[in-house]
């Protein structure tokens, strides 16, 4: 065979591979497809240097990677904001149709089912698979590129047609597995001993992550496109057009995708998916809308982390009732105990649910849950469980649960009240000065009244939490404190799991936090332990390794201070910018500080006067190269510079943390609190006494629906 005759018969082979995956209308019976694909094998086998990264073959026969490389995506991966009712959407629409001037209802729109799956993104250069990249932060992602090319239906090389091909494209789209194909997945793994997965999402992503491609080679995994990046050369003038396109080039495409002329159809076209839900033969989780003419979107623009043309429209949560076998109370880092209901096994929403928190005293008092009745449960946002009713058993009802009075894990003493206010009083006349939330904002008041006669009395506040008493006595508060160090938003130590860690700590090899960076030490006693081998322990030394090149607030973070969590870290790490200086910053600069209030201040200062915790900083640091913060933490930084933002009320569009870290990152404080000083109150469903203050006082209300516009053209409502 000659050179031609061999690239033709790769072609052969993608148009097989292209019926049969993508199109699902195979034109070859299997044993013939097997015939041509045996034929390819043995033509590179004799000629070895014709082959290219876009045969056929090179899907599989990949070497395991040690690790996964990061990438930085060309433009970047944003997220959607999400409607949960009709109102959500009509409010989206008229936004939409306020910041485009248009009086008309009718607008296209192209709808999409929202895939319960995993984002990736996909760099072709001239029509060539060059990458494959996960989503990772929207920015930064995982070159995952080996097992990418192991998926069936992504096109290793575009078919060519009359579009011409960019000079680089990034596709983007999701990684799924359909029902059928999940359920022979789990069969399969069943019968050979092997995990089974939860749901199709989670066995997608874990699939993406294999280190080996021939275990990714060998999931059933599937691919749609649903969207571009950026794109050299090339513009396309609808979204309908960019779909037409994408199934020219042999990229598959939903064959659900609609394009409508009005809202009114969008919501007709969520309640038709809505009704279908279950004979989708992959899982979805709600419907996506987006502005279908592409000018318009550039018109439209962004906003932080989500685009203003396109909304993802979410399923109710699925609703099950299940039996309540057990409730117990679980120690935290902190010690908090709290209670957790212990459940009958039951799917909800894909998801095997067989826990769920009560949260606090308050809650298990609402709900009033025992041993033997019957709880709905849900999952908040179609991800966490949450026990809404309590079905009391229709016999007699076990006894009623009570708060422990000693730690379940250590015995020692549990505690409420464990919080404090102080109140200044003047002994001789018997008057209250003031009342403060921290220690050392009396003292100063003391100081600068001078006053003999001044008392300090502390009032223990009635709170729903109760608490373990043993501190780093107990070990599941000591174990809660590792697991925080490790984890990925901390100290990001890859192959710490929670087995692991507690087994290391188990057997004396990790004491404190410095313990970790000293286990390259002991390879020979790790390789001895269960669960751990030469080429494990390799991993976890090198993972490690790298984890002691550190960005300040992430190491901030990872200690663990309380109510100091990851917004909070950055905010110290941007004002202080080394560890030191936080070390002995002054209560009175903490306060200062944008989301640090007097309490918060008085924690971080308790944390670094503390003898034993100054001793475990001063063993851990030798090992750390501590990555100063970049000032510039966004393009619009200096955008509301010096403003001060309250958010009140409940909020449809996004979470409340996720506005308030929008705020933050383009330079405003967020506070609590309405005062005189406040710039802007947002104001969501039922504002109270925050906005009742608000308006008295003259500061400028927001409505929360005007949050995008609000956001990049602030000075409209001033």
């Amino acid at each position: 065979m000659n050179k031609d005759a061999y690239f033709s018969l790769q072609d052969d082979i993608r148009f097989h591979d292209h019926s049969y995956y993508i199109l699902d209308n195979p034109a070859i019976s299997d044993h013939e497809y097997d015939q041509l694909f045996q034929k390819l094998l043995s033509v590179e086998s004799l000629n070895p240097t014709w082959i290219t990264p876009e045969s056929p073959s090179q899907r599989v026969g990949i070497e395991p990677q040690n690790d996964f490389l990061t990438f930085a995506h060309y433009k970047q991966m944003l997220s959607l904001a999400n409607a949960f009712n009709e109102k959500d959407l009509n409010d989206f629409h008229d936004r939409i149709m306020k910041n485009l001037d248009i009086n008309s209802e009718s607008l296209d729109y192209f709808c999409e089912p929202k895939l319960d799956g995993a984002a990736i993104s996909l760099i072709y250069e001239n029509g060539k698979l060059t990458k494959g990249v996960t989503r990772g932060d929207g920015n930064i992602g995982e070159d995952i590129s080996s097992n990418i090319r192991t998926v069936r239906s992504i096109p290793l090389t575009l078919k060519k047609s009359s579009e011409a091909f960019p000079k680089l494209i990034e596709i983007r789209g999701e990684i799924f597995i359909r029902k059928l194909d999940f359920k022979s997945l789990n069969k399969v793994a069943k019968k050979n001993g092997q995990k089974v997965f939860a749901n199709p999402r989670n066995a997608a992503a874990g699939s993406l992550r294999q280190l080996d491609p021939a275990v990714t080679s060998s999931r059933p995994l599937a691919f749609f496109a649903h969207g571009i990046g950026a794109c050299d050369d090339k513009d396309f003038i609808s979204l309908h057009e960019m779909f037409s396109v994408f199934a020219e080039w042999g990229l598959p495409v939903n064959a659900l995708n609609r394009s409508v002329q009005s809202i009114t159809e969008c919501l007709s076209y969520f309640e038709e998916i809505k009704s279908s839900r279950d004979q989708i033969p992959f899982e979805i989780d709600g419907v996506v809308f987006k502005v279908g003419n592409i000018s318009l979107q550039n018109i439209l623009g962004e906003i932080a982390r989500s685009p203003r043309w396109a909304i993802a429209h979410k399923f109710p949560a699925e609703e099950v009732i299940t039996e309540i076998e057990d409730i117990e109370f679980q120690v935290g880092r902190t010690g908090i105990l709290t209670p957790v209901a212990k459940l009958k096994t039951i799917n909800v929403g894909g998801v095997n649910v067989s826990k769920c928190t009560l949260h606090n005293l308050d809650e298990l008092k609402r709900l009033d849950p025992r041993i033997g009745d019957r709880a709905v449960i849900k999952r908040a946002g179609d991800v966490i469980p949450k026990m809404i009713k309590v079905i009391p058993a229709s016999q007699s009802r076990a006894l009623k649960i009570k708060p422990p009075k000693n730690c379940p894990i250590c015995l020692s003493e549990v505690i409420s009240n464990f919080q404090s206010e102080w109140r200044v009083v003047n002994s001789t006349e018997n008057k209250s000065f003031k009342t403060f939330s921290s220690l050392y904002e009396v003292k100063k008041f003391m100081n600068e009244r001078g006053n003999s006669a001044l008392e300090i009395q502390e009032i223990k506040l009635d709170t729903p939490f109760i608490k373990c008493s043993g501190g780093n006595s107990c070990p599941e508060i000591v174990q809660g404190k590792f697991t925080h160090f490790v984890s990925r938003k901390a100290m990001d130590i890859d192959g710490l799991g929670q087995e692991i860690l507690y087994m290391l700590i188990k057997n004396k090899f990790i004491n404190d936090y410095s313990d970790i960076f000293t286990l390259k030490n002991f390879c020979s006693e790790l390789e001895s332990l269960e669960r751990f081998g030469k080429k494990s322990v390799e991993n976890l030394i090198k993972s490690i390794e790298i984890s002691t090149s550190v960005n300040l607030y992430k190491l901030i973070f990872s200690l663990g201070i309380e109510e100091v969590g990851e917004t909070t870290a950055r905010n110290l790490a941007l004002k202080f910018k080394n560890f030191h200086s936080l070390q002995e910053a002054p209560f009175e600069e903490l306060i200062l500080i944008q989301d640090i209030g007097p309490r918060v201040a008085s924690k971080i200062r308790d944390y670094f006067l503390d003898e034993t915790n100054q001793e475990v900083i001063k063993r851990l640091l030798p090992f750390l190269h501590i990555i100063p913060p970049e000032l510039n933490v966004s393009s619009q930084s200096d955008q509301f510079a010096g403003m001060q933002v309250a958010i009140t009320g409940k909020i449809a569009l996004m979470s409340r943390d996720e506005m308030k870290n929008i705020f933050l990152s383009l330079g405003a404080k967020v506070t609590s609190s309405i005062s005189k000083n406040t710039n802007f109150l947002i104001a969501g469903e039922k504002a109270g006494s925050k906005l009742k203050k608000a308006k008295s006082l003259g500061v400028r209300i927001v409505d929360a629906n005007d949050i995008h516009t609000f956001i990049n053209e602030p000075q409209k409502f001033s």
